[in-house]
Parts: structure tokens; C-alpha cells; sequence
């Protein structure tokens, strides 16, 4: 009993401890994960999911905290990236890698496949490793060149992985500027973010953070700041093509108030990154959209309407995936007459988008991530965990499908938590 009233009278408050236990349960994680990256290994793959789960544990504790201070929120955010940035990455960087390296040679990775016979004499140890060889480039043209840069200093994993840290922790300063370190934890803390940029090493962080200080630009003072808010989504454009539809509401926003003008200023100044950076890759031609991919035209990964639609419809299954722009488009549409705001629209195309599309991989849900920060999203909180379940995909390769139950794991908290929250948002609105 002496012990329990000693233990009773030291100066933490509950707060401080669930602070604590939180944040080592993330850096823990972060510890059990690095070495764990291999996933296509079933063995790997336990002892990764393991990691992940303490991570999860800790991220989740973080819904609890009613306050933190800088020291704690930058500390974690920024130890749990330096421990994963060792860790094996994802087969998406060894392109990177590649495509950056024979930039630096003088070749085009639009012109040339990795298999290409050309290529053959440049071949690094890790070239087996790449996938797709029998594929041109499918990144717009700022990450190719982006990747060239990086490639010029060294064809580096790690360099590549602190380039799109950097880029990641860039969103976590916009997040909390904006909307505090408290609510910006849902991106800075999140094992599922940590874990694409800084272990998986995916460039996604550069598609993200364009997006979000055009967002901010946008914002701050909508009918003068448009243009700034066009070129960065712009310079999101041509380092991902899926916001494309980001620029068009920005374009209607003009249009609506019959400012012809404007609108086409806009509409010019988002596609300027697009086509200056186009210009070292189209010589003689520019093959910059990937058409003679079979992925990218028939393929499927861990997808939610269309495996739904094919259990309804077989012959489905085999249509060509540019079928599902015809919805998509539609949304887009009708988005524009409904949102108000630049974070509302890009939040519910990016959420359409993702339930829509035929090929999801676990990093695609990072695109939403910055705008649930606002509603503290429900359904994001709970995909930065259900999303691992995708890591069983590798282990069974060349059998990419997932069971209707891993299936549900991933998808079914995502989508009921979305509703659920846009459900309380619609009876007590959120400043966004």
C-alpha cells in the first residue's frame, strides 16, 4: 500500500504518461520494423506486421492526447523516420534508382524500357530487383528529373528515402501550421505514413506536398490567391497525374464568377510545370502517358468497386480499366457544384478516386491523408492501420489477389469510418 501511494504521489500527470507510453510504443515499433522489410518473405512478413502493430498501438494512444508540446511532436515525428530510413525498401525504388541513372547516361526513361538491349552494358547488381523492366517510365516528367538530380550526386537508396523524408516532414510544418501540432499528428504520427517515405521509399511526399501548400494558398485568400494555388497544384501534376482535377475546380472557381480570363490564366499557370519539364523528354517524341503498360490498362490491385462490380458483372473483370474514368468523372463534376472549398473537394475526388480505382497499393492512401487532418477523419485513422494487411500481397507472388477477407480488413473501416465522420460533420459543420 506504501508503494501504491508513493507511485500515487509522483509528479506525472496521466496525461504525461499516456504522452510517453505513446510515443515509445511509436519509436518501439519503428525499431522492430527496420529490419524487417523483406515482406514478400512469410517470415519477414510476421515480424514486420509485428512492428507495425506496436506502431498502430502508439498512433492510436495518440487520439487521446489533449496537448503536446514541439519538443515531443518534431522529436517522434522525426526519430521514427531516422530509424526507418535504413530499412529495405519497397521494388518501386529500384526504378527511381534506375530511371534517375541512365538520366545521368543521356537516356530517356520514356524512350527506353529497363530490359531495353541499350541498357544491357549499365546494368547494376540491383537491377534484377526492378519491377516491371518490360515498361517505360509511367512518373510525369518533375520526378523524373527529380530523380535525375538525386541520381546525379549518387543512385543512393538512402538519399533517395531523405529526399522524400524531407519532402514529408515539409506537409508535417504545413500541417501544424495551420491546424496545430495537436491535429497534425494524424499525419506526423502516423505509422502509415512514416512507413511509405521513410522505410518503403516511395516519392509520393513529393506528390503531397505541392498539393498541400496549394491548399494553403488557396486558403489563405481565395479569389487573389488562385494563381499561386494553380501553380503548385500544377507542380503536383507533373510529379503525379491524379490531380488533374484539382486544377479544374481551381479553373471553375473563376469560371462561376464569369472571369473568363482568369480562369484561362489558371488553367495555363497549372500546366506550365507539366510542360517545362516535358521539354528535355520530347525531343524527338513524348510518350509521357504510359499506354503500352498492361498494368496500367487491365491491371488490378487490392481494389474495392471494381472487384465489386465484377462479382455482380464476371465479364467486368476484363474491361479496360479507363471504364471507371466515366464515374469518376461524373463525381468530379458534381463535386464541383458542391464543394466550397479547395480541402472538401480534394478530399471527397481523393476518397472517390481510391474506392474507384482498379489498382490501389498500401502508399496511395497518403494522398487523403493531409485532408483528414482538418475532421480528424475516422476512416483515415483506421486504414493507417488496416492498410498492412495489403503486405500479404508479396508474399504470394505471382498471385497479386487478395482474400474477400483481407479484403473487408482493408477497406471496411476505411469507408464506414469516412461515412461516419462525414456523417457528424454534417450535422455539426467543421471549419476546414
Amino acid at each position: 500500500m506504501r508503494s501504491l501511494r508513493l507511485l500515487y504521489k509522483l509528479p506525472y500527470k496521466p496525461h504525461d504518461l499516456l504522452l510517453s507510453f505513446s510515443a515509445f510504443l511509436l519509436i518501439l515499433g519503428a525499431v522492430l520494423i527496420s529490419p524487417n522489410g523483406a515482406v514478400a518473405q512469410i517470415e519477414t512478413l510476421h515480424k514486420f506486421w509485428l512492428g507495425a502493430a506496436v506502431m498502430g498501438l502508439g498512433f492510436s494512444l495518440s487520439w487521446r492526447l489533449q496537448a503536446i508540446s514541439p519538443l515531443w511532436f518534431w522529436g517522434v515525428a522525426i526519430l521514427a523516420r531516422l530509424l526507418l530510413l535504413p530499412m529495405e525498401p519497397g521494388d518501386d525504388l529500384w526504378r527511381y534508382l534506375w530511371e534517375g541513372k541512365i538520366q545521368t547516361l543521356g537516356f530517356s526513361p520514356y524512350h527506353l524500357a529497363p530490359n531495353a538491349p541499350e541498357l544491357a552494358f549499365y546494368r547494376p547488381i540491383w537491377w534484377s530487383q526492378i519491377n516491371h523492366p518490360d515498361v517505360a517510365a509511367i512518373y510525369p516528367p518533375v520526378t523524373q528529373l527529380g530523380f535525375r538530380l538525386l541520381a546525379t550526386v549518387s543512385p543512393s537508396p538512402f538519399l533517395f528515402k531523405s529526399a522524400f523524408v524531407l519532402a514529408d516532414l515539409a506537409v508535417c510544418w504545413l500541417l501544424s501550421r495551420r491546424f496545430g501540432q495537436l491535429r497534425a499528428m494524424l499525419y506526423a504520427w502516423n505509422p502509415m505514413i512514416i512507413y511509405a517515405f521513410a522505410g518503403g521509399g516511395h516519392y509520393d511526399s513529393w506528390f503531397i506536398l505541392p498539393l498541400v501548400a496549394g491548399w494553403r494558398a488557396f486558403d489563405r485568400d481565395p479569389p487573389q490567391r488562385l494563381g499561386w494555388s494553380a501553380l503548385w497544384v500544377g507542380m503536383s501534376i507533373a510529379v503525379k497525374w491524379i490531380s488533374l482535377p484539382m486544377l479544374g475546380f481551381l479553373v471553375w472557381q473563376a469560371l462561376r464568377r464569369l472571369k473568363l480570363a482568369q480562369a484561362a490564366g489558371i488553367g495555363l499557370l497549372g500546366m506550365l510545370p507539366m510542360l517545362l519539364s516535358a521539354l528535355p523528354f520530347c525531343s524527338t517524341s513524348c510518350p509521357l502517358v504510359p499506354t503500352r503498360s498492361g498494368f496500367v490498362s487491365s491491371g488490378r490491385s487490392a481494389e474495392l468497386l471494381p472487384h465489386v462490380i465484377a462479382q455482380i458483372w464476371p465479364a467486368a473483370f476484363l474491361a479496360a480499366n479507363w471504364i471507371y474514368l466515366l464515374p469518376l468523372g461524373l463525381l468530379v463534376i458534381g463535386l464541383m457544384q458542391w464543394a466550397t472549398s479547395f480541402g472538401k473537394f480534394s478530399a471527397w475526388y481523393l476518397f472517390g478516386l481510391l474506392t474507384l480505382t482498379p489498382i490501389v497499393h498500401f502508399w496511395y492512401f497518403t494522398w487523403l491523408m493531409p485532408f483528414a487532418v482538418p475532421s480528424q477523419n475516422w476512416g483515415m485513422r483506421w486504414v493507417s492501420l488496416s492498410a498492412f494487411v495489403y503486405f500479404i500481397l508479396p508474399s504470394r507472388l505471382p498471385d497479386w489477389r487478395l482474400t474477400d477477407a483481407e479484403r473487408l480488413l482493408i477497406w471496411l473501416p476505411f469507408v464506414l469510418g469516412w461515412l461516419w465522420t462525414a456523417r457528424q460533420n454534417a450535422a455539426s459543420p467543421q471549419s476546414e
